[in-house]
């Protein structure tokens, strides 16, 4: 999709009143947490980002873009974060700003929840999923080693597929891989990172993508900062009429942008043995 598409997309949006309740969030908050504490949030618990708790960072870190997004399309304030517009994200207008703290629970932005759990649970398998969208659903079809397949959900204009490293403490590694319909607004956010990323052009087969390290934080005042230092990678491109977004995070275990960009050549439609 070209600059100006993209521009004339989020234009349209911004131009609508969206009641926040029916807007479609995607179950992520970038939480502050503490090494070695892994207690998860119970369903129905609200999501507070500065809880100290071992909650999948992969699977939370976008819920954070999440409610910037929604911030941004329904209210005056946060209609001025979509000004730079590169391929595939959406930079905020500055790299510090407020933005009110969220008290959704992640049920409240897993509408699959009941059928396929929350994003943090994720039940589902990709076939489960996949039956439940309109739009093409690829999976890995390799893994680095140490990680499985924890499970899918989503809802119906994006699907989650979680994994997981061995190490039990969730230390070891996580990657979520975000799938979205091409061509519409992201209602959950996965697009959206700061002016001073660093935001690099790579080729995923004969695909372009855009990749970058750094995580936007928001504290439990509702302070948003970009983290530049923070190991979470983020690798977004698009395929078959679907947007992929991959998030990669480990302390531990760290992958280059060249293995990311190998996994994400892996993605497919066939059946892969877990």
């Amino acid at each position: 999709m070209d600059k100006k598409k993209i521009q004339s997309v989020l234009q349209a949006v911004l131009e609508q009143e969206i009641p926040a309740s029916q807007i479609k969030l995607w179950s992520a908050v970038k939480a502050s947490v503490e090494a070695g504490k892994h207690s998860l949030f119970q369903q129905g618990e609200k999501m507070n980002t500065a809880a100290p708790r071992r909650v999948p960072r992969a699977a939370l870190v976008t819920m954070m873009a999440t409610v910037i997004v929604a911030f941004a399309f329904i209210t005056p304030a946060g209609r001025a974060f979509a000004q730079t517009i590169l391929r595939f994200f959406t930079r905020t207008e500055s790299d510090s700003f407020y933005m009110p703290p969220s008290d959704l629970t992640f049920e409240d932005t897993t509408p699959f929840h009941s059928e396929c759990g929350i994003s943090i649970h994720p039940t589902c398998s990709v076939e489960q999923v996949r039956s439940k969208v309109d739009f093409e659903v690829k999976e890995l079809g390799t893994l680095p080693e140490g990680m499985y397949f924890e499970g899918a959900t989503g809802g119906p204009d994006f699907i989650e597929l979680a994994y997981l490293h061995e190490d039990r403490d969730r230390l070891g590694g996580e990657l979520s891989v975000i799938v979205e319909a091409t061509g519409s607004p992201s209602a959950i956010g996965t697009g959206i990172t700061a002016p001073s990323a660093y935001v690099e052009q790579v080729q995923i087969g004969n695909l372009p993508g855009e990749y970058y390290t750094g995580v936007l934080f928001q504290d439990e005042q509702g302070n948003v900062t970009w983290q530049p230092d923070d190991p979470m990678a983020t690798l977004r491109w698009e395929d078959g009429g679907s947007t992929y977004t991959l998030f990669y995070y480990s302390r531990r275990n760290p992958l280059s942008k060249e293995d990311l960009v190998r996994l994400a050549e892996s993605m497919t439609t066939e059946p892969v043995v877990k």
